[in-house]
Formats: structure tokens, sequence, C-alpha cells
């Protein structure tokens, strides 16, 4: 495993300044907090300093936060991995929020998570029902797509980037990508404000 490049983190804090500014002008929604420095953790190279650029980005279909567990470099040694999780007890990167009704959002994380192989560091995204059911039978394979190959290129390319729609369509189908906004000061708009934030800033369309 190997340190992101500097670029990609340099260019992911240029990105999140720009959003800040277009959210400034425009008001789409969305929260961009940060940055909230972290200790880098040997085990996870790049992770930390990815989340260490922002504290939470969120919009109406996707919250993320740094996982709990590199917080500090005490929670991590601290951290138990469950030996019965057929997935290897990935960390949480980010968590769908479309299922969650926007009243008790201040109340529950999130939906769905999307993941982090703790070994080698892809972001995968699972349905809940299918890791159920691979706890359950831990000898069939079940279905899981692989977003990005590290947390940087992830949040770099599918968060604050062109990939977005890909991100999605991944987590919610290829439809949920072209809804629209029937009425109000974005008539016609996508419905999801993160992306009309990305189309704004130039980030994606």
């Amino acid at each position: 495993m190997t340190r992101p490049d500097p670029a990609v983190l340099a260019r992911i804090a240029e990105k999140l300044e720009l959003l800040t500014r277009v959210e400034a002008e425009h008001g789409f929604g969305v929260h961009i907090e940060g940055p909230a420095p972290l200790e880098p953790i040997a085990d996870l190279p790049g992770v930390a300093e990815v989340y260490s650029l922002f504290q939470r980005l969120e919009g109406d279909n996707f919250r993320f936060h740094a996982p709990k567990e590199i917080l500090t470099p005490q929670a991590w040694a601290e951290h138990e991995v469950d030996p019965n999780d057929p997935m290897g007890s990935p960390l949480i990167v980010g968590y769908e929020m479309d299922s969650v009704p926007p009243g008790l959002r201040a109340e529950i994380r999130g939906g769905d998570p999307i993941y982090l192989d703790r070994e080698d560091l892809d972001v995968y995204y699972m349905e809940s029902s299918a890791y159920v059911y691979q706890y359950e039978h831990p000898d069939e394979d079940v279905e899981f797509t692989v977003i990005a190959p590290d947390v940087a290129t992830f949040f770099d390319e599918h968060v604050l980037g062109p990939r977005y729609p890909e991100l999605t369509s991944v987590v919610f189908g290829p439809a949920a990508t072209e809804q629209r906004l029937r009425k109000g000061r974005h008539a016609g708009e996508y419905a999801d404000n993160w992306r009309r934030l990305l189309i704004a800033a130039g980030l994606s369309s």
C-alpha cells in the first residue's frame, strides 16, 4: 500500500474550497464542514489524510465523514476486528441518505453504508440485505460493487468530480441519476442538490 499522491489531496482541498464558495453563493442546502486534521495511521495510508480535509459532506443522497475508528491512533489501536465478519470488518466511509426522512437525519447516521476494505483499501458498495445474507451464508458469493481503488480517488472523482452520477447509479440505480425537480425555483433541474452544486461549480454534469 502506498500513500496517496499529494497532488490528489491538493486537488480535493481545492474542490472543497470551490464548492464552499459556490454553496455560499447559491444556497443549494448541502453541508460542507471542515477541515478537521487527523493523525495519519500507518495501516491505512492516505485515509486519515483525506478525511483531514473535511468534517462532513452531505447532500440529499449521501453523508460522508471520517470513520470513528480513525479519529485517533488510539481509537484505531483499540478497534477490534470481528472474526466472524465475512467482509473483514470494513470501515464505513459514508452513508446513503435517500432512505432517511429529512426530519430524522439529525438522529440517524444514515441508510446503507459505503465501505472501505481495510486490507486493499478499495471503496465499495454492498446492500445491507446482501451483507446480512453473507453473514448467514459465508461460503456463498454475494454481489457488491467496487467503486474506487482508494479513498482519495473516491472523493476526488466520485464525490467531488465527474463520476458522481456513477456513484448515484451504483447505490440507487440508473433511474436515480435522471430525477428532476417538478416545482420550485430549481424546477427542471436535477433533484439531487449535491449534483446541482457540482454542476454549478463546473465539476460534474
